[in-house]
């Protein structure tokens, strides 16, 4: 596992990545009651893995609340009621954890009330700037792009294959909600740009829709997963839980470990709300879900790499775990702090510049 790397480096949860659930309805009062616990969650196969791990215990019952869009869409949610927060916990990912440390919402976690915090790797735990823990690490997931080996036309070996006539149609690509738009940081760090120099990645872009290779502009998970099982397109850059979808039923080859791509990670864990009369219960939980077994559970239903060093990583998620040398390899980092502030001018330089070609 990633022992040894910088907290800076696990980034994101699927949800920020535009992994999309639906919002149900939950009361306020729902969750007064002492163990009765309300959690933010995502949806398909990550809830239904905090479902299971939540059924082998018997000291909570939870109210499930799923992320609409991604995780920074529960912040002004919160920020409306506060301090009557609604939620026990929310999952999320570094910059939406970040936030809610900025805004002082989350509980300083004891690492005596989590001991299974002990097998996470410390130097990735969120900490405030006086060095309290802030939120408790679980998993993590990537973006990253990939193909179904049964169908692709051609064995895709450089971004510039991308380009090739041969995929005429092929490549499924995420629309501007999608993965922060990392995809498009791809294109710009291949090109020689990066974050902070986007336009060998636009210019790189233009040309790709130019092309007409790319078949499918995926702006939900299921717009991904459909293209790809229906052997519409076979070439994209997706979120894990979407190649996994795909990789239930059919032949997938991840580029995670090569070095002609790069492979951006996101960290999921829990962020512990204050201002609740469950916090003991909620602590408890969440020991109990980062757990050797249920840390393994997880990883194994909500197909994310798991964190906790005694915790087993299913052989369908090695491409997920990464010594020292192949972290330096196979991953790009970005500053964050520029992709999110980013969003809405590239979101519109993709609809005024991109959007018209496709």
């Amino acid at each position: 596992m990633l022992h040894d790397m910088t907290r800076r480096r696990f980034l994101g949860s699927a949800a920020a990545a535009g992994i999309a659930g639906t919002m149900t309805g939950v009361a306020r009062s729902a969750a007064a009651g002492s163990g009765n616990l309300t959690a933010v969650e995502w949806g398909g196969d990550v809830v239904e893995a905090m479902k299971q791990i939540a059924a082998d215990q018997n000291a909570a019952t939870f109210n499930w609340v799923l992320h609409q869009g991604g995780a920074g869409a529960i912040l002004p949610k919160i920020k409306a009621i506060w301090p009557n927060v609604d939620y026990d916990y929310v999952a999320g990912w570094e910059g939406s954890f970040n936030s809610m440390v900025k805004e002082d919402w989350l509980e300083t976690i004891n690492s005596a009330d989590i001991p299974n915090l002990a097998n996470i790797p410390e130097k990735i735990i969120i900490r405030d700037s006086k060095g309290n823990i802030k939120a408790v690490p679980r998993a993590v997931g990537g973006m990253y792009f990939g193909a179904r080996t049964d169908t692709a036309p051609i064995a895709v070996k450089t971004i510039d294959d991308l380009l090739s006539p041969d995929l005429k149609g092929a490549i499924c690509w995420p629309g501007p909600t999608q993965s922060m738009m990392l995809q498009i940081v791809a294109l710009a760090l291949h090109a020689g740009g990066s974050e902070t120099n986007m336009e060998p990645g636009w210019k790189l872009m233009t040309e790709l829709a130019k092309s007409g290779n790319i078949g499918r502009v995926a702006i939900t998970d299921i717009d991904f997963t459909n293209s790809l099982t229906s052997g519409e397109t076979s070439v994209g850059f997706f979120a894990e839980p979407g190649w996994a979808a795909v990789a239930k039923n059919f032949p997938v080859t991840r580029f995670t470990k090569d070095s002609n791509f790069k492979a951006f990670l996101y960290q999921s864990g829990f962020g512990v709300l204050k201002n609740r009369p469950n916090t003991k219960a909620t602590l408890d939980f969440v020991n109990f879900a980062i757990s050797p077994e249920m840390n393994s559970l997880y990883a194994k239903v909500a197909g994310e790499a798991p964190l906790n060093s005694k915790a087993v990583t299913p052989d369908n998620l090695k491409h997920l775990s990464f010594t020292s040398d192949e972290f330096s390899s196979f991953v790009y980092v970005p500053d964050y702090n520029v992709v999110l502030e980013q969003q809405d001018a590239w979101s519109k330089r993709w609809e005024q510049d991109i959007a018209p070609l496709l």
